[in-house]
């Protein structure tokens, strides 16, 4: 029962987020909207679709989220240590460039993170943002 009400409740953050997120109609591609360095909680999303292509909306039915916590270290993320290295040696989310490989397919996702820093960024695919952005996004 314990996990149905924190699926619940992480839900419902992501939903308003949702909101705070897409209301906007010309939203830039990539965007570190602020970070509070005093909080080091996060809510990840990773919704298919993109900010800016109108024949790739963003899909929030079909949104995969997790909880990252780094000071401890836990949460619903299945890599919380790595990701939160991952952040902390960068100094943030929008810093982390892992680069590696990206295949020329297109099927937009888009990253979404609130709490400790708030960012949203549109990848060409999820093995794009895997690349670019590590373990932060691999849940």
């Amino acid at each position: 029962m314990n996990i149905l009400k924190t699926l619940g409740a992480v839900a419902g953050a992501f939903t308003v987020a949702a909101t705070l997120f897409t209301g906007t109609a010309n939203a830039a591609p990539q965007e570190n909207v602020g970070a509070d360095a005093s909080s080091s909680v996060y809510w990840l999303a990773v919704v298919p679709g993109s900010l800016t292509d109108p024949n790739w909306p963003l899909d929030w039915s079909r949104a995969e989220s997790a909880t990252l916590t780094c000071d401890p270290v836990s949460g619903s993320h299945p890599k919380a240590e790595e990701a939160c290295e991952l952040i902390t040696g960068s100094g943030s989310i929008v810093s982390i460039e892992e680069g590696m490989i990206c295949p020329k397919i297109y099927f937009p996702v888009t990253a979404f993170s609130s709490g400790g820093e708030q960012y949203r960024e549109t990848y060409p695919n999820r093995a794009c943002l895997n690349s670019d952005k590590g373990a932060v996004y691999q849940f």
